[in-house]
C-alpha cells in the first residue's frame, strides 16, 4: 500500500485511540489526508448525530495530533465513506463506489457479501463478483441515487439505534 493511505490509517488509529476515552460514542468514520493544501479532513457520526459544538470539541482534542495541518470536522453525510467491516455490511445490496489500491479510477459496485477476514465481495455492472480484501480498499462511499429515500431510511435507523 502506497505511503501515503498508510499514513491516513495510522493517523486515523491514533484519533480513534485519542477520542475513546474523552468522546467514547463518537464514531471514526473516515479520515482523509490531503498534503497538497496540508489539510486533515475527519468524517465522524454518533447515534444523536452530528453538530457544530461536537466538530469544534473534536477539532480541539485531535490539534496535537494533526501538527500544523487544518481540520475539517464533520459528519459523513449521505454518501458516506466506508472502511471498516460494519460499514460494509450495513450496505450489503447497495451501490458503493470503489477505489483499490493500484487502480487510479473508482468503480461503481453492488456489495454482496462482507467476511470480515476475508474482505469484501462485490458485483461490478458487467462481469463476476469478486472479493476485494480490506487491506487493498483506498477509498469506498455509498451511491445515493434517491436523496430523500436515504434521509428517510437515515432517520429510521437513528430511531432504531442502528446509525
Amino acid at each position: 500500500m502506497s505511503r501515503h493511505f498508510d499514513r491516513e490509517r495510522e493517523l486515523q488509529r491514533l484519533i480513534e485511540a485519542t477520542l475513546a476515552p474523552a468522546l467514547g460514542q463518537v464514531e471514526v468514520v473516515d479520515l482523509e489526508l490531503d498534503e497538497p493544501r496540508e489539510a486533515v479532513r475527519l468524517f465522524i457520526d454518533t447515534p444523536e448525530g452530528v453538530g457544530f459544538d461536537l466538530c469544534a470539541e473534536v477539532t480541539e482534542i485531535i490539534r496535537p495530533l494533526c501538527g500544523d495541518r487544518s481540520i475539517e470536522v464533520s459528519s459523513p453525510g449521505m454518501e458516506r465513506p466506508l472502511r471498516a467491516p460494519a460499514s460494509f455490511e450495513a450496505v450489503v445490496g447497495e451501490d458503493v463506489r470503489l477505489r483499490r489500491q493500484g487502480v487510479l479510477r473508482a468503480r461503481t459496485v453492488k456489495v454482496v457479501s462482507v467476511d470480515p477476514e476475508e474482505g469484501v465481495t462485490v458485483a461490478p455492472v458487467e462481469g463476476d463478483e469478486y472479493v476485494v480484501p480490506f487491506d487493498e480498499i483506498v477509498r469506498a462511499r455509498l451511491v445515493v441515487k434517491d436523496f430523500f429515500a436515504a434521509a428517510e431510511k437515515a432517520r429510521g435507523a437513528k430511531k432504531k439505534g442502528l446509525a
